[in-house]
């Protein structure tokens, strides 16, 4: 797929290219050419001519068909219904007075909305000072003297402070009544005039078959994606734009701009940044470095290399995005793979796992992570850098700690298990290694000459050799750049961590991330902007704002609202005192479960919503804060149950098959799902300890 060329292109960066050199067997063998890393220029590497199959062609042909008719779907839909645009109107409402707007063409239902200086807080029937609009839907005579019916009181609270600008909204079902007058009544209980903004939707959505057809969606890119039936970014914008289509026929299709808004340009812009300035760092080289370190304190033995590999990558991913972390080091631990002759696919899972663990801890490291820090539910309630770091840091040690004995008991028998293509590649690069140049078998017999009696570990055999080689191939290039970007990296972790600051508010995790890229693209005088933005994944970025724009369409037809409800009905079916309890547990595993089958992004932007909902409801007492650590909690651990639970194991499965090896979602699930299990538990627990014995939150 173009998909998977996008991406190795972009993996196909300069310190990558040293590898070649280290292990040319790799690359001079008799593996398939379309498996191979591809050369420069060459664009059409992946195009190569297959044998023709009956069954394969019908697939194609089906494939196509089916594409097409989503495509007509929504064609037809869209070029057919123009956008009915929401009347607006500003409103004064004086205090104990009613204010009457008329409603022309009134249907089954309208929704109003309400923007000003509106209290969003729950409040309980003790309130009786605080100030508040009553809202109204009615059917009055052609004087609008008598009324005919009425819908139920909506209660507006009110804030003090007239800067503060939110919204609200909700809709009304209208009962018809011939022969009269329908009008929005906006009653007021307050102790000055306050003008608020009204929006009123003659055409709201109201439908039961909402949820069904939310669910056909995300059922609809589970299977483009599972099966592979089409690109995933293209997978992506088919059902968003589907989406769309649904609420044009229902009858509220959505404004350009109003799409547009849907997005979170937060979360984009952070990763952004953070893909530029990995790209960046890449060209020092200190990525191989810290493989070769980690080769030399291992010795060359499996399991330490392994550990120390996911310790690293664990580490890196808790500071930059892992997805594109994974873009630098999964080609390093294949290749020190082929020297320790272990199964490449396991390790390579274990990296990825480990890259979806340590990207936990901080809000720039996974994108759930991103999209839940951006927001600005989560923001206003005080959850900045340090604060989230702070709370996940206890859960993220524990899985970390824990994930390499699970690692340990469910690989230890197959991990020495090579296939006979791992075992071709091993052959030549013995072959290669005895043709070596003298300078590197020099240095290894320097180094074996210099070894001490006794030491913790036993080098394994060829060990000085291999590391001979990696020393000559795998070395910091340039390090005036690496103290560059060091310097920058300080400027944005300082940024985040003084973010809560007052004389910092402007400084935001999308902004800091992109004011460093700056910076840094300053510093390191950067003239071919081009190659910089040629290593940005534009695809995944784009799959995002798709997902963005997805998950708006599935909110508008009710599925959060459902999944809301029934979350509720659960929560109230306890005391109170055990509510929070239960909607931890509740999040957690939904998100992580739903996650590993759906994937974390689309979740976590889904049940952000739930959370938040739930938060706001006057019926149940849940306060934001523990929901938010146990969805971020459940939606990157959660990414490690399957293949498709993360972007980084996506990226992780393509890159192994271009370098001639195969993850299967099968392959993927039997040693991720244990570690999902084991981490949430563990997660769980300390959730539990720390909001629902010790009541963290309220502190």
């Amino acid at each position: 797929m173009k998909f998977l060329s996008d991406i190795f292109r972009v993996a196909n960066l300069c310190h990558i290219d040293a590898v070649f050199q280290a292990w040319p067997s790799s690359y001079q063998s008799r593996i398939p050419r379309r498996l191979r890393m591809p050369e420069p220029f060459d664009p059409n590497y992946l195009d190569e001519p297959e044998a023709f199959s009956v069954g394969r062609f019908i697939f194609k042909i089906i494939k196509i068909s089916a594409l097409l008719l989503i495509w007509a779907f929504f064609t037809y839909i869209l070029v057919q219904n123009a956008t009915k645009p929401d009347k607006k109107s500003v409103v004064t409402v004086l205090p104990n007075e009613t204010v009457l707007r008329r409603l022309s063409e009134p249907h089954d239902a309208t929704r109003i909305t309400l923007k000003g200086s509106i209290d969003l807080r729950k409040h309980n029937s003790k309130t009786k000072d605080k100030p508040y609009v009553g809202v109204r839907v009615e059917w009055r005579d052609s004087e609008l003297n008598t009324t005919f019916w009425r819908s139920d009181m909506w209660i507006i609270y009110l804030l003090k402070q007239s800067n503060d600008f939110t919204t609200a909204a909700k809709t009304f079902q209208i009962s018809k009544v011939h022969n009269a007058k329908a009008v929005i009544s906006l009653e007021g209980r307050n102790e000055e005039p306050v003008s608020l903004l009204l929006v009123v939707s003659a055409y709201p959505l109201i439908t039961k078959n909402g949820v069904i057809y939310a669910a056909l969606l995300l059922i609809g890119l589970y299977i483009l994606i599972v099966f592979e039936l089409t690109d995933r970014t293209f997978a992506a914008l088919m059902m968003a734009t589907t989406g769309i289509a649904i609420l044009t026929a229902l009858g509220s299709r959505p404004t350009l701009e109003t799409i547009i808004s849907w997005i979170d340009f937060e979360t984009l812009l952070l990763l952004l940044g953070m893909m530029i300035l990995v790209a960046i760092m890449s060209e020092t080289g200190v990525f191989d470095w810290m493989a070769v370190v980690a080769y030399r304190i291992s010795k060359g033995n499996p399991w330490p290399m392994i550990l120390l590999l996911c310790s690293i990558t664990a580490f890196v991913s808790c500071i930059l995005d892992n997805v594109t972390m994974l873009l630098l080091m999964a080609p390093i631990a294949i290749r020190l793979c082929e020297a320790m002759a272990v199964q490449t696919p396991l390790v390579l899972m274990a990296v990825v796992m480990y890259s979806n663990i340590g990207g936990t801890l901080t809000p720039v490291g996974d994108p759930p992570n991103v999209i839940i820090a951006t927001n600005t539910e989560v923001v206003a309630k005080g959850v900045d850098f340090l604060t989230f770091t702070i709370h996940m840091l206890p859960g993220v040690l524990m899985a970390a700690a824990t994930g390499y004995g699970v690692l340990y008991l469910t690989m230890r028998k197959s991990l020495f298990k090579l296939d006979d293509r791992q075992i071709e590649l091993a052959a030549e690069r013995e072959n290669s290694r005895r043709r070596s140049s003298a300078d590197i078998t020099a240095r290894a017999e320097e180094m074996r000459g210099r070894q001490k009696g006794r030491q913790f570990l036993k080098p394994v055999d060829n060990y000085f050799q291999t590391l001979a080689h990696l020393e000559a191939h795998h070395r910091i290039e340039d390090k005036t750049l690496l103290i560059k970007c060091l310097i920058t990296l300080v400027f944005v972790v300082l940024c985040f961590l003084f973010h809560s600051l007052p004389f910092m508010p402007g400084a935001t995790l999308g902004w800091v991330a992109i004011l460093a890229a700056f910076l840094l693209l300053i510093m390191a005088k950067m003239n071919d902007i081009e190659a910089i933005l040629d290593q940005v994944e534009w695809s995944a970025l784009l799959f995002l704002a798709a997902l963005f724009v997805l998950t708006e369409a599935v909110d508008q037809l009710g599925f959060i609202r459902w999944l809301c409800d029934c979350t509720v009905k659960v929560i109230m079916s306890v005391d109170e005192e055990h509510q929070t309890t239960v909607a931890i547990l509740i999040i957690i595993w939904m998100s992580a479960v739903l996650s590993a089958f759906v994937g974390n992004v689309p979740v976590t932007t889904m049940l952000l919503r739930l959370n938040i909902e739930l938060h706001r409801n006057e019926d149940i007492s849940i306060p934001l804060t523990p929901l938010v650590w146990a969805l971020s909690y459940g939606a990157c651990f959660g990414g490690n149950g399957t293949l498709i639970g993360a972007s980084a194991n996506i990226i992780a499965a393509a890159i192994a098959n271009q370098y001639g090896y195969r993850i299967s979602f099968v392959q993927f699930f039997i040693y991720g799902f244990p570690m999902m299990l084991v981490t949430i538990s563990l997660a769980t627990v300390y959730l539990l300890i720390a909001h629902s014995l010790f009541a963290w939150h309220k502190t």
